[in-house]
């Protein structure tokens, strides 16, 4: 045979080995093996971490020479070394396992397995420190304290419904003297708001006045409670008894300070007996409606004490007292509103502001506390990563509770002092569910229907029968051999 024949078989041959490779179906592998493989990088200059190659070559900045990369298994650690594996596994798919070394179909060594120290604990993964820190694992210890973690909401200053007053006109007559010009007007406590002109208060008088001349007492109680009727006070019937001078004219005075919310008379209008003229709202004590989500409602109650901070008064802090939770709760907002009750005092503050609100909860028994990034939500269940010491984690189911700042309370499944994953859990979560998952595959049936003979069960990749062992154990069978 000359060259070039022997050069058209070479060719021909690594064509069709490589058309092989191409149409073998891609294989499956683990989370944290698919991190390795990126992690992985070949070769980096020594001046330019960022500038990586996978071949040797030198830096195109600086020109030096590309140097080789030094990397880890993921699964395995130093310690492995001289130990008996517990079995191989397919370097890409874990299910495919042998109980003698072996290569799979593209000629790749299987990976052997071992068990850990304490005995092949389920759902262990063990890392070297090189992986451990190219996957930047953090940890932390789990604690424990208490949950202390205010309510922080926001609401709006109104004014305090409990004192407010309502003028009414009481006489028919015409409105003269009104000292309130708008609403939003302030008035102080018996200032005169306004006077009505009305003859029948003037024919009422007349009337009190001739009674006391007669000294009939029951006539006299009697015009006396006709012109209170009529609006007349206490104060404007002793001056009519002292001056015996009859007057067609009424004047009311503020009940109380505070701020002029409604205005229903004009100068010189008609009052018709009773008309609302005014109503009056104090300012020295005001309400702050706190918004307060649904989720943290059961932790407010009437008596809490809160704090309250305004942007139009930057650095300073009002005390504040809740006095109800309103039990009703908004469905467009999710929230149920709580009263607070906050002074006032220079009436600096105004109905409609914007308050930030903290509100000082009870403090809640101690608990079991860990950083909050640590824990792992699946929407199904709550689970952490505990480092279990010398490279090795495993993933663990928890109960969580309440949050408090930073930390998030566990109420079941880790106990104060064990370490949890903060950084990197997610890719060490994933490996460990996989490995959970050949263990109950390995675990055999204790109650139920009696198994096929091995002879009869199914074969993986044309190999031996998926047995007991582990999944798809096919006996060291080369992939694509029958039997």
């Amino acid at each position: 045979m000359n060259a070039k024949t022997l050069m058209a078989a070479v060719l021909i041959g690594a064509t069709s080995a490589l058309a092989a490779c191409g149409q073998a179906p891609a294989p499956a592998e683990t989370p944290l093996e698919h991190a390795a493989k990126h992690l992985d990088r070949g070769y980096v200059c020594p001046m330019h971490p960022d500038v990586t190659s996978d071949e040797p070559g030198t830096c195109p900045i600086c020109g030096m020479e590309l140097v080789p990369v030094e990397t880890a298994p993921a699964a395995t650690t130093d310690g492995d070394a001289g130990r008996e594996p517990l079995y191989y596994r397919h370097p890409h798919d874990p299910t495919i396992t042998s109980p003698v070394p072996r290569k799979d179909e593209m000629g790749m060594d299987f990976v052997p397995v071992y068990g850990d120290a304490a005995g092949d604990e389920a759902g262990v993964v063990r890392l070297s420190a090189a992986m451990t820190q190219n996957l930047g694992v953090r940890t932390a210890a789990a604690r424990k304290g208490r949950v202390e973690r205010p309510v922080e909401t926001v609401g709006t200053v109104e004014f305090d419904d409990r004192g407010r007053v309502e003028v009414r006109v009481r006489a028919e007559g015409y409105v003269e003297s009104l000292g309130v010009r708008a609403e939003g007007e302030q008035v102080r406590r018996g200032q005169q708001l306004f006077a009505v002109f009305s003859p029948r208060l003037a024919a009422a008088q007349r009337e009190y006045l001739h009674a006391l001349e007669l000294g009939d007492k029951a006539l006299i109680e009697a015009s006396e409670s006709r012109l209170q009727a009529l609006g007349l006070g206490e104060p404007a019937i002793r001056e009519l008894t002292g001056s015996r001078k009859a007057s067609a004219r009424v004047t009311y005075y503020a009940p109380v300070g505070g701020v002029v919310t409604t205005l229903g008379v004009r100068d010189g209008g008609l009052a018709e007996p009773g008309m609302s003229a005014m109503t009056l709202v104090p300012v020295d004590r005001l309400w702050v409606v706190a918004e307060v989500p649904e989720s943290q409602a059961a932790r407010v109650a009437a008596g809490q004490p809160a704090r309250l901070s305004f942007e139009a008064l930057p650095g300073e802090r009002f005390e504040a007292k809740v006095i109800e939770v309103l039990p009703r709760l908004r469905t467009e907002t999710r929230t149920l509103q709580a009263r607070l009750e906050v002074h006032n005092p220079g009436g600096r503050l105004a109905a409609g502001m914007l308050a930030d609100v903290v509100i000082e909860t009870e403090h809640d028994q101690e608990a079991v506390l860990i950083p909050t990034e640590a824990l792992i939500r699946t929407g199904r269940s709550e689970r952490v990563v505990v480092a279990l010491g010398e490279g090795r984690f495993t993933s663990r189911d928890v109960i969580a509770g309440r949050e408090s700042g930073r930390e998030i309370e566990v109420r079941a499944g880790l106990s104060p002092g064990e370490v949890v994953v903060v950084s990197g859990q997610f890719m060490i979560d994933s490996e460990s569910q996989v490995r959970q998952s050949l263990r109950r595959l390995d675990e055999p049936a204790s109650e139920g229907p009696a198994m096929p003979a091995p002879e009869q069960a199914g074969r993986v990749n044309g190999g031996a029968p998926a047995g007991a062992g582990h999944a798809h154990h096919d006996d060291g069978q080369e992939p694509g051999q029958g039997t």
